[in-house]
C-alpha cells in the first residue's frame, strides 16, 4: 500500500515512524489493517505486509450532531471533538441566532476544511470510521430527516422540568440539536416540538457554544454505552 505527501508527513514528523515500524492505517468506512513502513520520502509511504485488524466497535446507535454554525474555529472544535465521541454525521445548521456571514460556507471551502478536521480526529482517536460532515442546511431540513429520538438541546431557562429521555429504550438512531452561540429562538423551539423532538437539559449552567455537543454526546454514551 502507498499512502501518500500528506501522510509521510504525519508519519515523519508526528508519529516519527522509521523503516521497519509497525503502524495502522483505515479507510474511513470501518476496515482497519497494520503494516509495517517500507519506506518513507516526501512523496509519500509504502508500506508491506499488510494484515487486517479488528477496529474498535462503533456504537449500536447512530447519533447525528445537528449544530448551528459557529464563528471562527469553534466549528473546528465541534467537528474534531463530536468525531471522538463516535457520532455518524454531523449537520452543519442556517438557525434564526445564528452570526456566521454566508460568504464563510457557500463556497463549500469550510464544510471541506471541517472533513479534513474530522479524518484528522479519527486519525488522532484511531477510530476507523470518518463522520459524514453535511452540506450547511437549515432546521426544518435537519427535523425532516429520520430519527428514532430527536433530542433538541436547550438553555435551563426554556426547561420547566427535565424530560426524562434517559428513561426509553435506547433508539437505533438520535438527532441532537444544538443550537449556535445565541441559543434556539421561540418559534424554533415550537417547530423541533411539533417534529417529536424530546428536550434535553445540559445542567443547570449556559455553556460555551462549542461545549455543549461535547457534554450532550457524553450524556449519550453514558446513558446508552459507546
Amino acid at each position: 500500500m502507498f499512502l501518500g505527501a500528506h501522510d509521510a508527513h504525519h508519519l515523519r514528523q508526528v508519529l516519527r515512524a522509521a523503516v521497519g515500524d509497525s503502524v495502522g492505517v483505515f479507510d474511513g468506512c470501518g476496515r482497519e489493517w497494520v503494516g509495517q513502513v517500507g519506506a518513507v520520502t516526501k512523496q509519500g509511504v509504502q508500506l508491506h505486509k499488510l494484515v487486517s485488524a479488528t477496529p474498535v466497535a462503533e456504537s449500536s446507535i447512530s447519533v447525528t450532531l445537528a449544530v448551528g454554525l459557529l464563528k471562527g474555529d469553534q466549528m473546528d472544535t465541534v467537528v474534531r471533538d463530536a468525531t471522538m465521541l463516535g457520532v455518524a454525521a454531523i449537520a452543519p445548521m442556517r438557525t434564526a441566532h445564528v452570526t456566521v456571514p454566508s460568504r464563510a460556507w457557500q463556497s463549500g471551502a469550510a464544510r471541506e476544511r471541517w472533513q479534513r478536521v474530522a479524518v484528522a480526529s479519527a486519525v488522532q482517536c484511531r477510530r476507523a470510521v470518518v463522520p459524514d460532515v453535511r452540506q450547511v442546511s437549515d432546521l426544518a431540513t435537519c427535523l425532516s430527516e429520520p430519527a428514532g429520538l430527536r433530542l433538541l438541546c436547550v438553555e435551563p431557562g426554556l426547561l420547566d422540568q427535565r424530560d426524562d429521555w434517559q428513561s426509553i429504550a435506547p433508539p437505533d438512531s438520535v438527532q441532537v440539536l444544538i443550537g449556535p452561540e445565541g441559543g434556539w429562538s421561540v418559534g424554533e423551539v415550537d417547530q423541533a416540538l411539533s417534529a417529536g423532538a424530546r428536550l434535553m437539559s445540559l445542567g443547570p449552567r449556559t455553556l460555551r457554544a462549542e461545549t455543549a455537543p461535547t457534554v450532550a454526546l457524553t450524556l449519550l454514551s453514558s446513558a446508552w454505552g459507546w
